[in-house]
């Protein structure tokens, strides 16, 4: 019985001990690690974190470049018992200290790469906090070492740190059997195997990272570390995709749209490629449509999933090409073990074609809450309206969707993206997805400005185009695709990429910020 994820790791390197787990190739920098290396390092580096002072449901913060060593600082964690908190390599000071603070950690552990600019950092931030170099600790292999194992599965993995509207971050709590649960249903959905070769484009403190990590271990396949080197340098990436015949591909849909634009792109390029999925923002119709056709071999599945119910909540197996004229790509169903609902304006529950309103999620997956943070987590984690005879919580999105016809579940937008403008409550992400519609537009993201009074405010589209495009001629092809009231009344050309966040979304403050 697995019920904690460092089970997964055993078992692998059991299996398959001297096959290669992960492995990092950036220019002239190789590393990689077996399994059964893998093993023996993190039992023995638990056990020292736990020499250390480490005990059951400790948090500790690990600050460093996605590496081999990260892959280790992470499962040595979980290994010893506590929870992990991946630390952004290039966040800003503050709110390196916000997450410090929030979350108690008085361990870092950091690798060679990082360890001179962590002792600077860390000695400005307010706590006493003791830094672990894990390229400096050694072993002898040769000598059978356990961490004392007590985990279960209620026991926290991970807290993971995301933005929050006050400006500081929110800890969102994992625990063992929320992962567990949701990899085991992507191992069984996917056919992942041994064979495979998985792609973890995702930064570690990103959680579509966890899909990559996790379905690596309990399978046996070889995990890959996309070097920020690739990343930085797009292009680079379909040809990186190619030479490490990589198989199992998750991104975010910005991906897939920035590899389309670079025009590298041919049809026998990536053979070994078995399947592409996407989640953490819209995927544009158009830009599947393209992959779609050069890359028929490839199955391409949209999921769906905030980071406080475990990665993805909904999937959306796609069987054939979309129609041009198609504005959505369903989010789909729920995934097994776990329910979605449409919570209307009216306070009810529902999963009935034709409902609109805000996704409600419930099942194992649903995180513990927020850390440190009561008041946020019973605003967001709520009983289930239904009945009280038990504690049965679910947790509101936030995200509007509507149920169709076919009862799959589409994605509308934010709930907080919905605007009232001239009277009207209109969804900017029906704008974009309307905007996408026109064949000379590769990406758009709409804005509202508001002005001192409803005169002055204002609805804005950044927009990138194929051929440059007249404002008139670009108002009156809107307004073949959108109401009138929707249409933009300002416009922006962006030439080169887009402001984005840490995680590859769009950084809307920022975008909106240029108008």
């Amino acid at each position: 019985m697995v019920n904690a994820v460092q089970h997964y790791l055993t078992h692998s390197a059991k299996r398959f001990p001297h096959k290669i787990a992960v492995q990092y190739h950036d220019n002239d920098l190789k590393e990689s690690v077996t399994w059964q290396e893998l093993d023996n390092f993190t039992d023995a580096f638990a056990a020292h974190l736990q020499h250390c002072g480490v005990k059951k449901g400790d948090m500790i913060a690990f600050f460093m470049p996605k590496s081999v060593s990260a892959i280790k600082a992470l499962l040595s964690v979980v290994k010893s018992s506590a929870a992990y908190i991946p630390l952004d390599y290039n966040s800003p000071e503050n709110r390196l200290s916000a997450i410090m603070h929030e979350s108690q950690s008085r361990i870092v552990i950091v690798n060679n790469a990082s360890a001179g600019r962590a002792g600077s950092l860390f000695s400005r931030l307010d706590g006493n906090f003791e830094i672990i170099n894990i390229d400096s600790f050694t072993f002898d292999a040769s000598l059978s070492v356990r961490p004392v194992d007590d985990t279960i599965s209620v026991d926290l993995a991970y807290v993971l740190f995301t933005s929050g509207s006050t400006g500081t971050p929110k800890g969102v709590m994992i625990p063992h059997g929320a992962i567990i649960d949701y990899i085991d249903w992507c191992v069984d959905t996917y056919g992942l195997t041994a064979d495979d070769q998985i792609a973890n484009h995702a930064p570690l403190y990103f959680d579509n990272s966890t899909f990559d990590i996790y379905t690596a271990l309990k399978t046996g396949a070889t995990l890959h570390l996309v070097p920020e080197s690739v990343n930085l340098m797009i292009p680079r990436l379909a040809e990186w995709l190619r030479t490490e015949a990589i198989s199992v591909f998750f991104c975010v849909p910005s991906v897939l749209s920035l590899l389309k634009q670079t025009k590298r792109l041919y049809a026998d390029m990536l053979p070994a490629m078995k399947q592409i999925l996407c989640a953490g923002e819209v995927l544009p119709v158009a830009v599947l449509r393209v992959w779609m056709s050069l890359f028929p071999h490839i199955r391409f599945t949209n999921m769906y999933g905030p980071t406080e119910i475990t990665v993805d909540c909904s999937y959306h197996i796609i069987d054939r090409i979309p129609d041009p004229q198609q504005k959505h790509v369903p989010i789909g169903l729920a995934r097994a073990n776990m329910e979605m609902y449409v919570f209307t304006d009216d306070g009810k529950l529902t999963r009935l074609p034709g409902s609109q309103g805000e996704l409600w999620v419930r099942g194992l997956s649903v995180a513990c809450g927020y850390l440190s943070n009561p008041e946020k987590t019973s605003e967001s984690f709520v009983q289930n309206p239904e009945h009280n005879r038990f504690p049965d919580l679910l947790y509101k999105t936030g995200d509007l969707v509507f149920i169709g016809d076919d009862h799959l579940f589409y994605y509308v937008g934010r709930k907080d993206s919905q605007i009232k403008h001239m009277g009207y409550r209109i969804e900017l992400g029906e704008i974009e997805a309307s905007a996408l519609l026109l064949e000379y537009i590769e990406e758009a993201v709409s804005v509202y400005k508001n002005g001192e009074d409803n005169a002055a405010a204002y609805i804005g589209l950044a927009l990138k185009t194929t051929r440059p495009v007249e404002i008139r001629e670009l108002r009156q092809a809107l307004n073949d695709v959108l109401p009138k009231y929707m249409v933009p009344g300002r416009f922006l050309f962006i030439d080169g990429d887009y402001p984005r966040t840490a995680n590859g979304k769009y950084d809307r403050k920022a975008i909106a910020a240029l108008f």
